[in-house]
């Protein structure tokens, strides 16, 4: 059974791929294999459907091991725009990803063995990347090889447990848009997003960082959104009861700060936002 209809990749179209906002028509879908040597041949067998079709560009890809991984890029690779790696865990080594020129988006949900980036200076036309859910990886050393990336993410899907040792190595990229969704930066220094002159967008956890080092980017970057760079982030249902009564509520930018309904602490959040903008201006001055 074939799953494709050709998708055009681009950026808009990757938030979309990467929320899942979508129906898996929009991909040539493959999956898992039994992991002894028999579904290991079977496996192949599917990897080989994508030989009867060449105008596949986007596939999503369940449970490759290492030999598997090889023989899927090394043979179909090529053809290929978009790739969605979903729960591919016992992958160890990547790097035949760097031999794809024509790639232009890669989405890799969960694995458990690979501790550092491919090497990306041949990948011309990589634009989005998304690394989620992975155990071992703690360094991006070397993404400032990727010629064309414009969207970087990084981080887990749901609770937010990886740490990463640094965004320094993003610094003086070309890349737009980032998103780190981790539990911890080893240096806590965002300092280096000051030398993005392209970036446009920054998203983090609202308690990732203290409320002062966010006032601080915010101050020297005026230019630059982002979903916790702000006073404050509303949301509905703080407890129990205000799901049940729609009662907004709104979590206080910063590492520590406290959430709460919005109804009955008016002046609470006037006085954090007044410390938030204080700060704004301080910085700036």
């Amino acid at each position: 059974m074939i799953y494709n209809a050709f998708m055009d990749i681009h950026l808009e179209s990757f938030e979309k791929l990467v929320k899942q906002e979508y129906s898996y028509d929009t991909e040539f879908s493959i999956s898992a294999a039994d992991s002894d040597t028999a579904g290991a041949v079977r496996y192949t067998h599917e990897i080989d459907k994508l030989a009867d079709h060449p105008e596949v560009r986007a596939v999503r890809i369940f449970g490759l091991d290492q030999d598997t991984f090889e023989y899927f890029i090394s043979r179909y690779g090529k053809q290929l725009h978009y790739i969605h790696f979903f729960r591919n865990k016992s992958v160890e080594d990547w790097s035949l990803l760097g031999t794809l020129p024509d790639l232009k988006c890669v989405n890799w949900y969960h694995n458990q063995k690979i501790s550092k980036l491919w090497d990306m200076s041949g990948n011309y036309s990589l634009k989005a990347l998304n690394i989620s859910d992975f155990s071992k990886l703690h360094s991006i050393e070397g993404i400032g090889k990727a010629p064309a990336l414009e969207w970087f993410e990084f981080g887990d899907t749901i609770w937010s447990t990886s740490e990463i040792d640094s965004l320094k190595p993003l610094e003086n990229t070309g890349i737009r848009r980032i998103n780190v969704s981790v539990k911890k930066i080893g240096d806590m220094d965002i300092s280096c997003l000051k030398n993005m002159k392209r970036l446009e967008v920054f998203d983090c956890p609202a308690n990732l960082f203290t409320t002062e080092e966010i006032a601080r980017l915010v101050a020297e970057c005026p230019h630059l959104e982002g979903y916790a760079l702000k006073p404050y982030i509303t949301f509905m249902g703080y407890s129990e009861e205000s799901r049940k009564s729609d009662v907004p509520s709104v979590i206080i930018t910063g590492k520590r700060k406290p959430a709460f309904p919005i109804e009955g602490n008016e002046k609470r959040l006037e006085k954090y936002v007044s410390q938030f903008n204080s700060l704004v201006e301080k910085y700036r001055s």
